[in-house]
């Protein structure tokens, strides 16, 4: 067994000298939702390797009206990821598996002059509001499948990334509608839970987020 347990002591160090001894990428890219992507790659063998990446960038914001009512609504994304990548065929295609740490989310606010429906409830906007904010999951797992960070030589290269991470946004309600009359009596929290809990089952039909990314890697 003393023997056994020296042999992989051994075995262990010779493969951490050999990791170590490397070549390492770092990358840069573009896609979507995260419109800028920049990360780091290390190789932990022949067949896998581990990467870790940040996108950020997409930061829209845009307005309409309806019936009186108007919008203003803004979307954010930007997530970090920790991948482990396994290349099947010792070439350049690769399966992916992670985590993402994400800060996803979508907000719309309304107000204006016209009527709104609360859980079946219509009453007026005037003077009121009512904002939704949809978030998705602090964090999440990733599957996917890319390209790239297995070039045996050092120098320029190219990557690619196709994937999702699996989860739905939720709904949170903000408004002051509360006591205000409408067409079926006074707005009650009920009827704003109501409606939340109807926009989390809607969103609920959507269990994933996929994202794609495609930029240079660059071996060292």
């Amino acid at each position: 067994m003393k023997k056994l347990l020296i042999n992989l002591a051994v075995m262990a160090t010779l493969g951490s000298a050999t990791t170590l001894s490397q070549a390492q990428d770092i990358y840069a890219g573009l896609g979507a939702p995260g419109i800028y992507t920049i990360g780091y790659a290390h190789p932990m063998g022949s067949s896998w390797g581990l990467r870790g990446d940040y996108a950020w960038g997409l930061n829209w914001s845009g307005s309409g009206s309806d019936n009186g009512v108007t919008y203003d609504a803004t979307i954010k994304h930007r997530r970090a990821g920790l991948f482990a990548d396994w290349f099947p065929f010792n070439g350049g295609f690769r399966l992916v598996g992670g985590v993402t740490a994400n800060d996803s989310r979508m907000d719309f606010n309304a107000q204006g002059t016209g009527n709104a429906t609360i859980n079946g409830n219509t009453v007026s906007m005037a003077g009121n509001y009512f904002n939704v904010q949809l978030k998705y999951p602090t964090a999440a797992p990733y599957l996917g499948i890319g390209y790239g960070h297995q070039k045996a030589d050092r120098g320029l290269g190219f990557y690619f990334d196709l994937g999702v991470t699996f989860g739905s946004y939720t709904a949170e309600v903000d408004t002051n509608l509360v006591g205000k009359t409408g067409s079926k009596g006074a707005i009650t929290q009920a009827d704003v839970d109501a409606q939340k809990q109807a926009m989390n089952d809607s969103l609920g039909g959507y269990k994933y987020l996929p994202s794609v990314s495609l930029g240079l890697v660059y071996r060292f």
